[in-house]
Parts: C-alpha cells; structure tokens; sequence
C-alpha cells in the first residue's frame, strides 16, 4: 500500500484530506504530536509554501508527502490576503481576529467578490521530484461571519461561493469537500497519485486456465501476498496447466 504522509497539524484539513482520498489504497500517516517543527510559510507564492512544507518533511521522514498552501484573494483589497492568508494580522493572531479585521476594511466595499485558492505539492524525497496541483472557488465575502460549530475552518464563515447562499461553513462538509479549492487541487492530486503510484485506470488482467479475472490495475499491490498465495496453491493442482498474470502499465 502507497503510504504518503500528510504534512499538516491543522485536524480540519487533516479530515478534509483523507475524506477526499478515502476510496483510494493509501496509508495516509499524520505528523506525530510530539513533533514540534514549523515550516515558515514565508515564500511570495502558495508553490513556493506548499513545496516547503512538503519537502522539509519528506526529508525528515524519509516518505513522499503532500502539502499545500492556500489564499483569501479579495478583489476589494487588490488580492489580500492572497498567499499571506495564515500569517494575515501576525502568526498569533487568530481567525475570528482575521475576520473581524477584514470585514473591518471592507465596510464600505460594495464590490465584495473573492476566491479561494490552494496548491497542492506531493514531493518524492528520493527521487528530488515533485508534483503539483491547482484549484480556485469563486464567491464573495459576507457582511459578517456565518459559522456551524464543527464544519469548515480558516475563513470559511465569511466567504460563500458561487452558486449558494451560504457560508462555506453552512454548508458542511459534504458539500464543500466536492466543491472547495483544496477539493478542486486534491482531486487533481489524486489523478496523479492513481497514475504514477497506483498503475493508472488500467486493468490487472489474471487468467486461470485461459479464463479471465479482470480487477482495478493498483489492486496486484494491494492483495500482491493473496494473489501469490493463490499461485502457489494452484501450481500444484493437476487439473490446472497454466495461470498467467498480466499487467500492463497504461502509456503516457
């Protein structure tokens, strides 16, 4: 199974990360409590945010890794406070000071149109390779915050996207997670992590006297010690000539 490390203390995105990838074969691990390293997320783009963190570590672990980085584009404040979204107000200032302080600044914006951004990054430490993904959700920032104890995190309460009329708080999980920028980049991600990691959509193609037992290509990793089991088992039966397994990895 592709273990991948997930390089965020942050439990809302943590959560929102594996519900997305849940229905992929992945051992997604979690940055140890006990760890106390921060990454300072002081890079002019959210690429050059996300690569930090993940690669910083995936060295550390010695495991691929995926992080990102995401923004609050506010068009009435020319695009603040774009890549400077978490350390907005200070790095000890929290998220309800944060909103309070933009909804402060944009008390007489009439134009209230925004975006959401994140880019995703997963870094392979032994190979020095990277991989990255992008995704954006437009809307616009309320008067003032809507917020659903336990659902969404960051600026959520204040930004509703397109198309509703609530809150990305409001709406609870479900609905963002198939809507949402960090979604929108993940799914990208995921694409990527099937492709290079999992062998694609393709097909295991396993015959057993001529006959055939097609499954999802990334299946052979997941059950390699059941299906080598089997083998064994069936090579010694005399009614069986032949078994054959093929795998054929799709071309790019």
């Amino acid at each position: 199974m592709f273990r991948l490390l997930v390089a965020t203390k942050n439990k809302g995105k943590i959560k929102e990360i594996k519900q997305i990838l849940s229905d992929l074969p992945l051992n997604l691990i979690t940055i140890p409590e006990s760890d106390n390293d921060n990454v300072k997320e002081n890079g002019s783009s959210y690429l050059e945010n996300a690569l930090k963190k993940a690669r910083q570590f995936a060295q550390k672990y010695n495991l691929p890794t995926i992080a990102d980085d995401s923004g609050l584009e506010i068009d009435a404040l020319k695009g603040e406070p774009g890549v400077k979204s978490a350390r907005f107000l200070g790095e000890g200032a929290s998220f309800d000071e944060k909103m309070s302080k933009i909804l402060e600044l944009m008390s007489d914006a009439h134009k209230r149109t925004a975006r959401f951004k994140t880019v995703a990054v997963l870094y392979l430490p032994k190979e020095d390779k990277y991989f990255a993904t992008e995704g954006k959700v437009e809307g616009e920032i309320l008067r003032k915050p809507e917020k659903k104890e336990g659902s969404g995190f960051g600026y959520d309460p204040i930004f509703m996207p397109d198309g509703f009329n609530e809150s990305f708080s409001m709406l609870g999980e479900g609905i963002k997670n198939k809507i949402s920028h960090r979604s929108k980049a993940l799914m990208k991600m995921k694409e990527i992590i099937q492709r290079e990691f999992l062998g694609g959509e393709g097909m295991v193609e396993i015959k057993i006297n001529g006959k055939r037992l097609p499954a999802n290509k990334y299946v052979y990793e997941v059950f390699e010690k059941v299906i080598m089991a089997l083998v064994d088992t069936l090579k010694d039966v005399p009614e069986i000539g032949t078994i054959e397994i093929k795998i054929e990895k799709e071309k790019s």
